[in-house]
């Protein structure tokens, strides 16, 4: 009797932990993007209103940054208004943009966990934009396998349409893929940071062209039947071309879900947007989903929302969350 009494002690105990760690919700899955804006400590000061380039700040906020551990002071400040919203989404994994190295990413993790949600396990992709300094990175509540910090390969665009001789190459500077098991299923999930439209004709090019570097590394994964998922700030709207690209709409082989369509989403046409420019509300940052994922969920089991906030210091963009409620194994 007693030792039936200790088992039942012992499975009740496991599952309280599963509970409080959300990994126990009848097989729902929650998947989240987030733009984190410039939490990347040499570049925080643009979180506070200051230039990209700080060198043409004034005279007095430039002395006040050189400050010793006034940046540090002001990064943590804000790494807590982004725990915060972070927090609200609650995701089992979240896909990071706009975030700095491995310390700034542990310092943000360090910052959920004081606010009560744990993510024990996190991974920070290699970053090649020396602009920025900006990485991407992942927190996830299941253990993170195959991390891959890079995902390598060019692509040849052309900066101008009417001079061929205009030609550049690209890579993805901001990208890195893991894997990780949840209920049963190993996922593959890439996590991309697209060059942004700041550049015009020229950036438009070299995003759809990264956009090809990411379809040719999950092509064979999806035709291998993989759960394979896209998320990020892909800069480009729905139907846009690098969207296109990434999707694989422009080829013959198999498609990405777009949970941005009105299928997945419960609210209206004008909830749909994650990035607001003068007036102008878009969504840029995205969660694609293979064929094979949609098989491994229940009837209607995808829907997607975002995630409304108003916590400026946080982000100029807002989450985009995708839950999946998956079949019984």
């Amino acid at each position: 009797m007693k030792k039936r009494r200790l088992t039942i002690l012992i499975l009740g105990l496991g599952l309280t932990l599963l509970v409080q760690t959300g990994l126990a919700q009848d097989n729902i899955l929650t998947i989240a993007t987030f733009n984190c804006e410039f939490l990347t400590r040499p570049k925080v000061h643009v979180k506070f209103g200051l230039p990209f380039n700080i060198g043409k700040a004034t005279a007095e906020e430039r002395q006040e940054w050189d400050q010793p551990g006034f940046r540090d002071q002001q990064f943590n400040e804000a790494a807590k208004e982004v725990a915060k919203v972070i927090t609200m989404v609650n995701a089992d994994v979240i896909a990071l943009t706009e975030v700095g190295d491995e310390t700034d990413v542990a310092e943000l993790q360090n910052e959920i966990h004081d606010l009560g949600l744990d993510y024990p396990h996190r991974a920070v992709g290699r970053s090649r934009d020396t602009f920025t300094r900006q990485h991407v990175g992942i927190l996830s509540k299941f253990l993170l396998n195959d991390i891959v910090v890079e995902i390598p390969g060019r692509e040849i665009y052309v900066e101008e349409p009417d001079d061929p001789e205009r030609e550049d190459d690209t890579g993805i500077s901001k990208g890195m893929r893991v894997s990780f098991v949840a209920f049963g299923r190993e996922f593959l999930l890439y996590v991309v940071h697209l060059a942004s439209e700041a550049g015009g004709y020229d950036q438009d090019q070299q995003r759809i062209a990264q956009a090809s570097i990411l379809r040719r590394h999950y092509l064979r994964e999806i035709k291998e039947g993989e759960l394979v998922i896209v998320a990020g700030d892909l800069n480009d709207r729905r139907g846009q071309p690098a969207v296109r690209r990434i999707r694989g709409l422009d080829d013959i082989h198999e498609d990405l879900i777009q949970t941005g369509h009105k299928g997945y989403f419960d609210d209206r046409l004008d909830t749909r947007w994650t990035y607001e420019f003068e007036g102008i509300r878009e969504q840029i940052d995205h969660i694609l989903l293979s064929f094979s994922v949609k098989n491994a969920c229940k009837r209607s089991g995808i829907s997607a929302r975002t995630i409304d906030h108003e916590n400026e210091l946080a982000s100029d963009h807002r989450p985009l969350v995708v839950t999946l409620k998956l079949k019984d194994e």
